[in-house]
């Protein structure tokens, strides 16, 4: 047997567990019984996709809005909600498939999109679901759908909480006049203590 780069190449992705032939048989455009077949893009994206539709994330708003604060939130406030789903995304695939169930479990409580209810409206859902609470007693009963009521109580209500709240807007709400990391009041820092 002749030692070429290639068989060393084959016989250490073996000692490493992985299928020499499952990854040079679609780049070559051939597989193992010789015949050619069209050559498939190794980087292609899945189909499905990897963020939010804008009705997702207006109606996942919607319901954080009720959650941190309990009215409709100014356009720099929802920004903040807004990048931080972006982020949870981004950063961490499984958040996308937190937020797809807590939508499909808000899209049945309230017979449709939450952004379209008003504001009275979601705090009443909010609050005879039990939404707001993060956690489920033992024996708690969550109604028909009990995986997807675990999965929004239990992830999506302190993530979204936790994002607002983690933000400059949130930081705002409880009364500080400036988020860490940036400067506030100098003469504060500088003048002699009394």
């Amino acid at each position: 047997m002749r030692l070429t780069r290639r068989t060393l190449l084959q016989h250490w992705l073996v000692l490493l567990g992985i299928d020499p032939i499952g990854l040079t048989g679609p780049l070559s455009g051939r597989v193992a019984d010789g015949v050619s077949r069209p050559v498939r893009a190794v980087l292609d994206p899945p189909a499905t996709t990897r963020t939010l539709s804008d009705t997702e994330m207006q109606d996942l708003v919607a319901f954080a809005e009720v959650l941190v604060e309990g009215r409709t939130l100014t356009s720099a406030e929802r920004v903040y909600l807004v990048e931080h789903i972006e982020d949870r995304i981004r950063r961490h695939p499984g958040h996308l498939s937190t937020y797809r169930t807590t939508l499909s479990a808000l899209g049945r409580l309230a017979g449709g999109r939450m952004a379209r209810l008003g504001i009275s409206e979601r705090l009443e859902l909010v609050a005879h679901h039990r939404l707001a609470f993060s956690q489920v007693r033992p024996g708690e009963d969550l109604g028909p759908f009990p995986e997807e009521m675990r999965t929004l109580r239990t992830r999506a209500v302190p993530d979204l909480i936790g994002g607002y709240y983690g933000s400059p807007a949130g930081w705002a709400a409880v009364g500080y006049s400036s988020f860490p990391g940036q400067c506030g009041d100098l003469t504060r820092y500088v003048r002699a203590e009394n």
